[in-house]
């Protein structure tokens, strides 16, 4: 791959090195050309610290988006070596994991949404890949799964600023998942190519393979085929004790091909997931738990099915000669399973209620276009859309815990983004109406639930000079309850018919820094300061109460504040960052929400050593947190290292060798979002892949 191709790389899809770095492998490449580069605005503000943010409207640079926003590209996804996607975003401020380090326990929280344990604990918080929403809502069986092998990019917008063009209820925010395409393995100027990867990791015990082959044939047609496994073993705490237990193997496909008819085109996609585990604990969030309580044999041991599946099927039109019409229309259907059965141990037995299949379908039908309504003095881009779909949540198993239902949604919305002079202006409207059914097995509940809910929003920036800027927004978000928590009984609680929406008031100010030649020629530098303050009313939480007291209620309001702060420097061959995340909150009686993350400080540093040899590591600093229930998490320190040798010349050209070790000091710890934990202990892990 030449540096030219790699610049490109660099500007669209990575803000983790510099281009030098980012030059050694072709599987970091971006689908982009030349004519692209120019003819996109947003790209000629590109820097390698400023990356083009892809989902937050037309693409702009992360500098001009008035919003806490946080892109992992490929080279950044290529040092983490991820083996799940809690991996990933462990390293954005203002994301934290809630759960084990496992392939099947990944839960999150977004500036303290995302309660520990609950099914329904990211409902305000909406997660794509490859554009389509995904939701798995079983209890203790983490919310995602996601093979990190496919993905290219990852964004993280927090905050209700996505809300209008992704769904309604985004109070944390947005999570945004990018496969790979062909033309990322293909090396640049060859019609095929692709690439091979082979790893191992000792925590959670881990081999994994992967190939993928992309075809370019022609201008006008691409396709890709990708194929990963990984043998999942046990997860670990600092003194060598189990956690929790995966025991399985994960065959992972990816299927793409884009055909264009002059200004059209059409694109096909498919993911599939599938795990079968022997003996795997049922709670993959926190393990066996034996003795939680007094009497509790614990979780239990099944013999569990999960399979993950994401169809969608996309048409666009584009003519070349009307700038009023960009139009896309896709069709999608997603659908996550487990299907759980008794292990082999006696000792461990599930609960009867927790056993059975329980699928999550859902169907979405999505049309919007993009008018460019620019003048000429001024930007100007109006993206006006409408989608429909239907949610069907069941279970072969009769449970209070897991109540079936369908949830039928349809919405309208409209997005501005507009530029002129020094100022920008962003602002939202979605409609949203949403109805819930029971299904038979839910007892005592007949009547469906109609809910809607009208979210506007506004952002503006102002450009002090041509490094900095400052911004602020105002959104009123409506979370409308999800089928868990209107028709739950767990426990022996009454279902929840009657909540309320949840309504949120966000306001954000913050201030942005994106500049070059600042202390030496050719450094670049960038940072972004955002401060939040969102009021919740009706929240809606859980009461672990017997009936008639029902499940879930809306407590009157809740309160949560802070800030992320996220900074850049790029000089020579060294790459340093620096992110914090500040979150505090409280209820209306000022008590302290058990949703709140740690307060956190992420540092990291890559150095390009020689051309064949990168270096690098990453600090995780956590203040302690005083928990409801008057308990403390203690505040820890996790440090990761890790080396890339790529060598460049003879029989080993091409290939790449990736080390590394999280967790370097073996530290014991439990995060503030973990139900109990402890989090895994030192893992070593190391990859070999090659371009061909």
């Amino acid at each position: 791959m030449n540096r030219h191709f790699a610049a490109i790389t660099i500007l669209l899809g990575s803000t983790a090195l510099p281009a030098a770095v980012a030059a050694q492998d072709p599987a970091l490449e971006v689908p982009a050309s030349e004519d692209t580069l120019i003819q996109n605005p947003a790209a000629e503000r590109a820097t390698a610290l400023d990356p083009i943010v892809l989902s937050a409207g037309v693409e702009q640079v992360a500098s001009s988006v008035p919003q806490s926003v946080s892109v992992v590209g490929g080279a950044e996804l290529n040092e983490i070596q991820a083996g799940n996607i809690g991996d990933i975003l462990e390293n954005v401020p203002g994301v934290a994991g809630v759960g084990s380090g496992g392939f099947f326990g990944q839960g999150f929280n977004i500036r303290g949404f995302g309660s520990p344990g609950t099914a329904a604990s990211e409902a305000g918080i909406v997660q794509l890949i490859d554009g389509e929403e995904k939701y798995y809502e079983s209890y203790r069986q983490g919310s995602i799964f996601v093979e990190p092998d496919f993905l290219k990019r990852v964004e993280v917008l927090r905050g209700p600023g996505a809300s209008t063009l992704y769904g309604s209820g985004a109070l944390g925010g947005i999570i945004s998942m990018e496969t790979i395409d062909a033309a990322d393995v293909i090396p640049l100027g060859q019609t095929s190519g692709g690439r091979v990867r082979l790893g191992y990791a000792s925590n959670p015990d881990t081999a994994f393979g992967s190939i993928a082959w992309g075809w370019m044939p022609s201008d006008d047609f691409q396709a890709l085929a990708a194929l990963a496994f990984r043998k999942l073993g046990d997860t670990t705490d600092a003194d060598g004790d189990v956690i929790v237990r995966s025991n399985s193997e994960t065959p992972n496909v990816l299927l793409k091909a884009t055909k264009t008819f002059g200004d059209q085109y059409v694109e096909a996609s498919y993911q599939h997931l599938e795990a079968e585990g022997d003996d795997q604990d049922f709670n993959q969030l926190d393990g066996p738990q034996i003795g939680l309580f007094p009497g509790f044999p614990g979780w239990g041991v099944g013999d569990i099915l999960t399979r993950d599946q994401v169809a969608r099927l996309e048409w666009g039109w584009a003519p070349a000669d009307n700038r009023y019409i960009d139009t896309m229309v896709s069709l999608s259907y997603t659908n996550t399973i487990k299907d759980t059965k008794q292990g082999s141990d006696p000792d461990e037995p599930i609960m009867d209620s927790l056993l059975g299949r329980r699928d999550y379908a859902l169907w979405r039908l999505r049309a919007q276009n993009v008018s460019d309504l620019s003048g000429e003095n001024f930007d100007h881009f109006l993206t006006i859309g409408a989608e429909t779909s239907k949610q069907d949540r069941s279970n072969s198993t009769t449970s209070s815990s897991h109540p079936e239902g369908y949830t039928r949604s349809a919405a309208i919305f409209a997005w501005s983004q507009s530029e002129w002079g020094r100022f920008s202006m962003n602002a939202g409207l979605r409609y949203q109406r949403q109805n819930t059914e029971a299904k038979d097995s839910v007892a005592g509940v007949t009547d469906e639930v109609d809910g809607n809910s009208f979210e506007p929003q506004i952002a503006l920036m102002y450009s002090l000079t041509d490094a900095w800027s400052v911004f602020g927004s105002l959104a009123l978000v409506n979370r409308l309850p999800t089928v868990d928590e209107l028709y739950d009984g767990f426990m022996g609680g009454a279902p929840s018919p009657d909540l309320k929406n949840e309504e949120g008031r966000n306001i954000e100010i913050g201030v942005s820094y994106a500049s070059t030649d600042l202390l030496r020629a050719g450094d670049e530098a960038s940072m972004k300061l955002t401060l939040f303050h969102n009021r919740i009313d009706n929240m809606i939480m859980r009461t672990n109460m017997p009936a008639p007291t029902p499940s879930y209620v809306n407590i009157d309001r809740a309160y949560l504040r802070g800030g992320e702060l996220e900074a850049s420097y790029l000089s020579g061959d060294w790459l340093l960052n620096a992110g914090v995340s500040v979150v505090d909150g409280e209820d209306q009686d000022g008590e302290v929400l058990d949703t709140l993350p740690n307060n956190t400080l992420l540092l990291s540093a890559v150095w390009q050593a020689t051309p064949d040899w990168q270096l690098g590591a990453r600090g995780t600093l956590a203040q302690g947190r005083d928990k409801p229930d008057d308990s403390h998490r203690g505040g820890y320190g996790v440090y990761d290292i890790f080396a890339i040798w790529t060598p460049q010349q003879g029989a080993l050209d091409g290939l790449e060798v990736n080390m590394g070790i999280d967790n370097l000091t073996n530290r014991e710890y439990v995060p503030a979002t973990y139900v109990t934990g402890p989090a895994p202990g030192r893992n070593f892990k190391v990859s070999l892949s090659r371009a061909f």
